[in-house]
């Protein structure tokens, strides 16, 4: 999903009307904080509901790599092999990761998503849809605007799409049954 898809979707929720779709917005400063507020709520659901993972290869030496040797902002790293994929123990640090084996290594981690602008996709879950996102955008929007009873209101449908995006699915099986 893109932000602007989010963003005329947070002003559709707010009653905002007056904006008009494929104008030149960026300029706009409501637009600017529904941006910001989109750029927080990723994070937010990233951290809290439904995690970023990613893998990448990196060379430890004198038993350590730092976190810059890694693509994106490492929110946590979940596991390291070695070549072989055999597991290596570590232990994370502020701004490395001590290991107990130099060389090329596998790391698998959780990561933050970048800051998106209005006319980027969004790096999130694909259970997240752009309503659930936007619910989420106009609960801090209306957080920082001031208006806390309509904050809470959208707060609360946000939290149970959450719900229902983070609940695992099931499959449903029957039990054989026997024709007498």
């Amino acid at each position: 999903m893109k932000l602007e898809e989010v963003i005329n979707a947070s002003l559709t929720y707010l009653n905002e009307t007056d904006y008009v779709e494929g104008a030149d917005r960026t300029d706009n400063d409501k637009v600017k904080l529904l941006a910001r507020c989109a750029n927080i709520m990723l994070a937010e659901i990233a951290q809290e509901y439904l995690p970023l993972t990613d893998e990448c290869e990196v060379t430890a030496k004198n038993g350590a790599f730092c976190y810059e040797d890694i693509p994106r902002k490492v929110c946590r790293i979940i596991s390291v092999k070695d070549g072989d994929g055999n597991k290596i123990n570590f232990r994370q640090r502020s701004f490395s990761c001590k290991v107990t084996k130099d060389g090329l290594l596998k790391v698998e981690y959780r990561y933050l998503p970048a800051e998106t602008a209005v006319g980027e996709v969004c790096d999130v879950d694909p259970a997240v849809s752009v309503k659930t996102l936007a619910l989420g955008v106009c609960a801090e929007y209306c957080m920082i605007s001031g208006m806390y009873e309509q904050s809470e209101g959208f707060a609360e449908r946000f939290r149970q799409d959450m719900r229902a995006a983070v609940r695992p699915v099931r499959s449903v099986t029957l039990k054989k049954r026997g024709w007498y």
